[in-house]
């Protein structure tokens, strides 16, 4: 009987030393434990199988097999079609041996991107904190439905359908310590109104122009723009050279659905505004026809105030006005203002959390649909000359603006021969007009808000989200 035993005792670990140690089917790393997917999308997975057995998928959403399309060398695509928000579920694909997706969610999925200040961790950067950060880092708990992806920073001359490196994480004080903060502080907001999963994917770049975030294809529109060469394996500034960060960050997560983008990027842009807005646009279309969603909301950071050249220079104020207007030739944009968050001395404001709940009330209001609440900050709509004064009128200040009752600063003139002169300014009767004047200047030709490189703002709506800075033509 001992005999008997040992016999089967053997023939069973070589059973298992048998099974193979590794799946014959590799998937794409944008898939793995952990995901949040899309809810009511189409998600396309891509991978490899080294078996000749045909391959199928089943969620156990809803349990169907799926059946995969064989393509070249191994390589398959399938689609699942995911339902309203739940979960964990787990996924099995099939192809004579089974791989395994496991703890999946299913809920909203946004995109996180742009350069330093996207990418600065909810811990900051060394010397440079973010304010108000740790109860956010120490209160991050694993079984809370908000999952984090950062994708390592990568680069190619050629577009790209492998090659990210990262992962699925849930929360945890380590991990939440190292995600972007806007894109947390974002998430975090969004999950907990909504109460249903969050996937964030931190796709961003330190001093990354936006020509980097865009396909040969999109910039063969613009002469100027030199496309690099295929065979070049070596760039001094990869993050500032066209289409390398798309082939190699963002062209991978084709077949990913995501719900829409949030964007934080323009310093490394900011000494052509002009080149800018022709960029921007083209870049946002692009963007929506590649994750298959010609409507995808594209909420983006207006650059905080902080000294450039010089504070009272004009290069950062220049490229602010680019963005405003931006706000108005752009189909479904928001931008978030932020002279209440900007730092004088460091290119990277410590007001993370600002920034990142006001994009998350720009999702809420404009998005899903919450109501109760104004998201977008006071726009300069039109300035007359009345009265011996100035009226500007804002756009989504019908609620009130402050400081009421009180006169500030903030505002300046400029008359006939270009001379800029500091105005006083103050809100008429809870209306969305604020009354701008100087005596020396009796017929301005322009009006300015903030628009000066660092110029902290004063004008808020009842939400204390600040005026957008601007420069104006004044209607006589």
């Amino acid at each position: 009987m001992k005999r008997l035993y040992a016999i089967l005792s053997l023939i069973l670990v070589l059973c298992v030393f048998s099974l193979p140690l590794f799946s014959t089917i590799n998937l794409y790393p944008i898939w793995g434990d952990n995901m949040v997917l899309q809810q009511n999308s189409q998600v396309i997975f891509a991978g490899h199988s080294t078996s000749s057995k045909s391959i199928y998928a089943i969620a156990s959403w809803d349990n169907k097999k799926v059946y995969a399309e064989r393509k070249e060398n191994g390589y398959f695509e399938l689609s699942l079609t995911t339902p309203s928000y739940g979960g964990p579920y787990t996924i099995y694909f099939h192809d004579g041996d089974v791989l395994t997706l496991d703890n999946i969610l299913i809920g909203e999925v946004w995109f996180c991107s742009g350069q330093s200040n996207m990418e600065m961790p909810v811990k900051g950067f060394r010397g440079q904190p973010v304010h108000d950060a740790l109860p956010y880092i120490l209160e991050a708990k694993e079984s809370r439905p908000l999952r984090l992806y950062t994708v390592e920073n990568r680069w190619n001359t050629t577009p790209q359908k492998t090659g990210i490196i990262g992962e699925w994480k849930t929360l945890s004080s380590k991990n939440v310590a190292e995600f972007s903060a806007t894109g947390y502080f974002f998430g975090d907001l969004l999950q907990k109104t909504l109460d249903v999963p969050v996937g964030l994917i931190n796709c961003s770049w330190s001093a990354s122009k936006i020509e980097a975030w865009m396909s040969e294809q999109a910039l063969n529109i613009f002469p100027d723009i030199e496309i690099p060469q295929k065979d070049i394996k070596e760039f001094g500034w990869p993050a500032g050279t066209p289409t390398l960060l798309w082939n190699g960050m963002v062209h991978p997560w084709k077949g990913f659905p995501i719900k829409g983008v949030i964007w934080y990027q323009g310093e490394a842009n900011s000494p052509n505004p002009q080149l800018y807005k022709e960029l921007f646009p083209v870049m946002v279309n692009e963007w929506r026809e590649f994750f298959n969603s010609p409507d995808m909301p594209f909420y983006y950071v207006q650059i905080a105030p902080w000294q450039s050249e010089g504070v009272d220079k004009l290069d950062w104020a220049l490229f602010r006005q680019a963005q405003l207007e931006l706000m108005d030739e752009v189909h479904n944009v928001g931008m978030v203002t932020t002279l209440d968050a900007g730092s004088e001395k460091f290119i990277h404001p410590p007001h993370k959390i600002k920034v990142g709940e006001r994009l998350a009330y720009w999702a809420l209001g404009d998005t899903y649909g919450l109501e109760g609440f104004k998201y977008s900050p006071p726009v300069f709509e039109n300035a007359q000359l009345k009265d011996g004064f100035i009226e500007v009128t804002f756009r989504n200040g019908e609620d009130g603006l402050t400081p009421e009752n009180e006169v500030f600063d903030g505002f300046e003139l400029v008359d006939k021969e270009g001379t800029v002169y500091p105005a006083k300014a103050e809100i008429i009767n809870g209306s969305p007009v604020v009354k701008v004047w100087n005596d020396q200047v009796p017929q301005p030709v322009e009006v300015r808000y903030c628009f000066r490189n660092y110029m902290p703002g004063s004008l808020f709506n009842n939400l204390k989200i600040p005026a957008a800075p601007f420069r104006a033509a004044i209607n006589n």
